[in-house]
């Protein structure tokens, strides 16, 4: 019986350890993502979005199917240069997708066109390289991780919903858990005068009964 005991002990603790650890890498995650939105947002407020070398981009569409899938979230780094068989984000510029970002790998060697470097580059999923070559100058970043299918908590961060929630729940966490570790508090004292009430009531009975023991002995003793 004492080995069972110790080793629920022991069980429980594992238990706790691996709960809070997972608890501490979520609450980081979200908190250097939340701290990224609000920095992203505020550089795209100023214009200076330029100045951000680290990006975080949620992935929307298969073209790069199987390297990266749609949900996953791409990390990227700008460097001062790209070679062939990198995958990159940049900004397009051709008829299809002008203005949009899109992530695909660099197709063949780089080409220099009037000082500017000039990349080819076409999805792993796609049949034909992109049909506008990526200057340089509309080049985000080099991916250098992906998180699979967690584009879709950045996605919740963006909304008005995500933010609200992120500053919410964890505020009505705090509140609840107080109210919670109050009423057990108060069980706690409640249990404790109970018991205490009810040994006062124990000891005024015995006390009661011996007296009239007495009493009795008194009376015999008249008699």
């Amino acid at each position: 019986m004492k080995g069972l005991v110790v080793v629920k002990k022991k069980l429980k603790l594992i238990s706790k350890i691996i709960s809070s650890t997972l608890f501490i890498i979520l609450l980081f995650i979200m908190v250097f993502l939340l701290v990224y939105v609000v920095r992203v947002k505020i550089l795209a407020n100023n214009k200076d979005l330029g100045e951000v070398k680290l990006n975080f981009y949620t992935i929307l569409s298969p073209s790069m199917y199987p390297t990266i899938k749609p949900g996953d979230i791409i990390i990227t780094y700008k460097e001062d240069a790209y070679f062939k068989g990198d995958v990159i984000t940049f900004v397009s510029t051709s008829s299809i997708s002008s203005g949009k970002t899109i992530t695909h790998r660099i197709y063949s060697d780089p080409i220099e066109m009037n000082g500017k470097m000039q990349y080819t580059t076409k999805g792993d999923n796609n049949p034909t390289p992109d049909s506008a070559p990526v200057n340089e100058d509309n080049v985000l970043g080099k991916v250098l991780f992906k998180i699979p299918k967690a584009g879709y908590i950045q996605q919740f961060l963006l909304s008005k919903f995500g933010w609200v929630s992120v500053i919410l729940i964890p505020c009505l966490g705090v509140v609840v858990y107080d109210i919670l570790k109050i009423f057990k508090i108060a069980s706690k004292k409640t249990r404790s005068v109970v018991k205490k009430g009810a040994r006062v009531d124990v000891a005024r009975e015995e006390l009661a009964k011996k007296l009239n023991e007495e009493n009795d002995i008194n009376k015999e003793k008249e008699l």
